[in-house]
């Protein structure tokens, strides 16, 4: 039996009509929900694999996510209309936009859970890809913890440049919360996304594939020396 979903209308609709499939198609399972604080806001930064990561999330953690998601997804019909439906927030490829920012800190401010995928883009070979630093200015800003969750398989089951996507397994790890102070510099803003984007590789391991954990550790710190 399914468990109470915390949210609207469209959260528990979605469960309904959703987790039949992903129990099924991809036998959806995931570890570490008992780390997600039980009151209060968060941040979750996810790596980001396919079009299915915000609603694998949604599943395991039973809780109302506010997204950030690239304007491009907006414009595919069925995609666009569930994420309007779910009061995603659209960000620009390009350029980070104030009115989005200012709407996810004010769900933070009020208590939420936003979801942040700090890579952008979904990734192009199932690795973490390079970060940008929104997650860092999230958690310096508002204090909020930060739980990296960890996606694995979404990429094989939907991978980008693919048209539709094909059964395989799907498991999430959502690792411990993490806090950051100090000042919102350049360079403690780089630390911050290193050390989150770290913890989510880690989860790989968790998640029994310690060779993408790896080679995603050594890409991320490339990434930093750069």
């Amino acid at each position: 039996m399914l468990e109470a979903v915390e949210g609207g209308w469209p959260e528990k609709l979605g469960t309904l009509l959703l987790h039949p499939y992903f129990a099924t198609f991809h036998r959806l399972c995931w570890s570490g929900t008992e780390e997600l604080p039980p009151r209060g806001p968060a941040i979750l930064a996810a790596n980001h694999q396919s079009y299915f990561d915000p609603v694998a999330i949604g599943l395991a953690a039973r809780r109302r996510i506010n997204y950030l998601a690239l304007e491009a997804y907006y414009r595919a019909p069925v995609l666009g209309r569930c994420m309007r439906l779910f009061d995603t927030v659209p960000v620009s490829e390009h350029e980070p936009s104030p009115g989005a920012l200012g709407r996810m800190l004010a769900a933070l401010e009020a208590g939420g859970f936003v979801g942040i995928f700090p890579e952008g883009g979904r990734t192009p070979d199932g690795l973490i890809t390079k970060p940008r630093e929104g997650v860092a200015v999230l958690a310096l800003r508002t204090r909020a913890p930060v739980v990296p969750v960890t996606i694995s398989g979404a990429w094989a089951a939907w991978p980008k440049g693919r048209m539709l996507p094909r059964p395989a397994p799907i498991a999430l790890h959502f690792g411990r919360p993490m806090r950051f102070g100090g000042r919102s510099t350049q360079q403690r803003r780089r630390e911050v996304t290193y050390r989150v984007m770290l913890a989510v590789a880690e989860g790989f391991r968790r998640l029994g594939r310690p060779e993408l954990a790896a080679r995603s550790e050594q890409r991320l710190r490339r990434w930093r020396e750069g």
